[in-house]
């Protein structure tokens, strides 16, 4: 997925698709790397205010699956990805999720970070500097105990030259899941212990 990057503006969370599907796109803002991973942030607006998380990627993905479409055990990389809380932001960010899912009410704040075990959707050329990556993530995969309630996929398209990401449903059935996964102390709780001495 090509996103055109025409100015500085953040990308706007306010639309469901025609299907019915969220589909959240992001600007990639103070991108830095090392040996093994990308971190930058995952910037966008809602309803005016600005939402977000920092991310933390693995830098090198091959593709997902070989020629014959089956998956390539050592191309899944767990955690993969990690997504991190800044703040004030990243409980908009989900408040914002809660009420495009159309889940209310959202009274809490973001949990710290949730990690990812991801793979891309794609036999071609993964190479992230030069090419926009498509790839699946999935969230509470490691407790087998815990699968049919907490488990939940996502599409997590990088688009590194284009300076975007896009963070699209996979199924209306994992939103849920994943606003537990996010789900932080109340708003209610933070703001007494703030308050206490």
């Amino acid at each position: 997925m090509q996103t055109e990057q025409t100015d500085s503006a953040l990308p706007e969370l306010a639309e469901v698709d025609e299907d019915g599907f969220v589909d959240c796109t992001f600007k990639i803002e103070h991108l830095r790397s090392d040996a093994d991973h990308y971190y930058f942030r995952m910037s966008a607006l809602h309803q005016g205010e600005v939402v977000g998380f920092d991310a933390r990627l693995v830098k090198r993905i091959g593709p997902g699956f070989d020629a014959e479409m089956n998956l390539l055990q050592e191309h899944v990389y767990g955690e993969g990805l990690v997504l991190s809380s800044i703040g004030a932001a990243s409980d908009r960010l989900i408040g914002a999720l809660a009420k495009l899912y159309a889940i209310e009410p959202f009274d809490r704040v973001a949990a710290a970070s949730e990690s990812y075990t991801l793979i891309a959707l794609q036999q071609e050329d993964t190479e992230l500097e030069t090419h926009a990556v498509r790839a699946k993530i999935f969230g509470r995969d490691q407790d087998e105990a815990a699968l049919d309630e907490d488990y939940y996929e996502s599409f997590f398209h990088i688009d590194l030259p284009n300076g975007y990401v896009h963070w699209n449903e996979k199924d209306a059935d994992y939103r849920e899941p994943l606003l537990r996964a996010w789900n932080g102390p109340s708003t209610a709780r933070t703001e007494r212990d703030r308050s206490s001495p």
